[in-house]
C-alpha cells in the first residue's frame, strides 16, 4: 500500500512541476536542474510522515534537502545517460527525454517511493519498560 501511495504522491508532485515548466517554456537548459531539485524537495515534503506529525522539524527539512540534492544528481545522470529521443504528449506536442517534462516526474516518483516506504509506515514503538524474551 505504501508503494502505491508513494507512486501517487510522486506523480502528482512531479507532474505539477513538469506542467509548470511546460507552461512557462522552461523545459531545458539550466532550469532543468532547478526543476528537478524542486521536484525532489517537494516529494520529500509530501511523502512519508506529514511535517506536523514529525518528531522534530529537522526531519522534514532534511528530507527536502536530500530530495533537492538527489534531484540534481538524478537530473545530471538523466542528461548524460538517457538516449536521445522524444515522446508524444498528445495535443501538447512532443517532449525530449532529457527535459524537465520527463525527468522531474521520474525524480519525484523515485524519491517519493523511497521516502514513503522508509518514513510513512506506522512503526510499532518499542516500550522501554518491557523486557525482551531473549
Amino acid at each position: 500500500m505504501r508503494l502505491i501511495l508513494g507512486l501517487i504522491k510522486g506523480a502528482i508532485v512531479g507532474g505539477g512541476v513538469a506542467y509548470a515548466t511546460l507552461v512557462l517554456g522552461l523545459t531545458t537548459g539550466g532550469f532543468l536542474y532547478v526543476a528537478c531539485a524542486l521536484a525532489g524537495a517537494l516529494a520529500g515534503l509530501v511523502a512519508g510522515k506529514a511535517p506536523w506529525r514529525a518528531d522534530t522539524m529537522f526531519t522534514p527539512i532534511l528530507k527536502m534537502i536530500v530530495g533537492a540534492v538527489l534531484g540534481v544528481v538524478l537530473a545530471v545522470a538523466g542528461v548524460h545517460f538517457l538516449p536521445e529521443g522524444a515522446i508524444q504528449l498528445g495535443s501538447l506536442g512532443t517532449a525530449d527525454l532529457r527535459s524537465t517534462i520527463t525527468l522531474a516526474p521520474a525524480v519525484a516518483i523515485l524519491y517519493a517511493l523511497f521516502v514513503e516506504v522508509d518514513d510513512g509506515g506506522n512503526k510499532d514503538k518499542i516500550d522501554p519498560t518491557k523486557k525482551s524474551a531473549a
